[in-house]
């Protein structure tokens, strides 16, 4: 179903995803929207490898997240009394203290940011690049920027291939990549960075001889091979997405919950 939907009403749906994720602080109401996301992937069927691949490299940065808010949100930050608690101090004289309400906060953030990326998967694996193309085109785009935006969308999962190719030939030519230290840690990259650069020029400049070889921009009216239009589908799927934007405003701003 997901698939068949116009990609106005797919793209309604993911500003208001971002608006509901926005709108709340408990960590509760995320880890539910990240579920409901969750079940949209998994109705969808996007591999579990794919999802995992997107995750695992995240563990990192998800330690980083609880550290930092934990220890730098201040208790005066936060209403609820609970989420003012601070659990210990890291530096002798009660000094650097970490809040439960940070601590909540990082969680929030990161099922935030899950959400986020399972999301735009669902976005991207859904909707084809005419789709794209005619909604930037409906929304008066002009035609090189929404080229470019599609174009860039296009080579995502090609530039990532070559990345996972390149990093198997610097592995089978005995570069490694678990340096320690920063310096260390960022010239082992450069093997990897410099070979996805001259790519990247590469693909950049076969796909500009392709277009010039087949006229585009020679006439400013671009054409498609078939016409976005709206379904009754369509319609139930919006009305569904508004009402749960306003039962969320109102969960939010009318019983006052979702905060910390």
């Amino acid at each position: 179903m997901i698939h068949h939907l116009d990609v106005r009403t797919k793209m309604f749906g993911f500003l208001g995803f971002i608006i509901l994720t926005f709108l709340f602080q408990d960590p509760k109401y995320q880890l539910l929207i990240l579920s409901l996301t969750g079940l949209i992937a998994y109705w969808i069927n996007i591999p579990q490898r794919k999802i995992r691949g997107m995750l695992i490299p995240l563990i990192p940065i998800i330690l980083s997240i609880i550290l930092i808010t934990g220890f730098t949100f201040a208790p005066e930050r936060f209403n609820r009394v609970s989420s003012q608690a601070i659990l210990f101090y890291a530096l002798p004289g009660d000094r650097l203290g970490a809040t439960m309400g940070g601590f909540l906060m990082g969680t929030t953030f990161i099922f935030r940011l899950f959400s986020m990326m399972i999301a735009s998967s669902v976005l991207t694996l859904t909707t084809s690049m005419d789709d794209f193309t005619q909604f930037f085109h409906k929304m008066k785009v002009p035609v090189e920027i929404s080229m470019m935006l599609t174009t860039a969308i296009r080579f995502i999962p090609t530039l990532d291939k070559k990345r996972r190719l390149i990093i198997e030939a610097q592995k089978a030519r005995g570069v490694h990549f678990n340096e320690k230290g920063i310096v260390r840690s960022i010239r082992s990259y450069l093997p990897i960075m410099i070979p996805m650069f001259i790519n990247s020029i590469l693909i950049a400049n076969s796909l500009s001889m392709a277009m010039l070889n087949r006229g585009y921009g020679l006439n400013r009216a671009g054409t498609s091979m078939r016409e976005i239009s709206f379904a009754s589908r369509d319609y139930w799927t919006m009305f569904l997405i508004f009402l749960s934007i306003t039962l969320a405003f109102f969960i939010r701003f009318g019983l006052h919950l979702g905060f910390l």
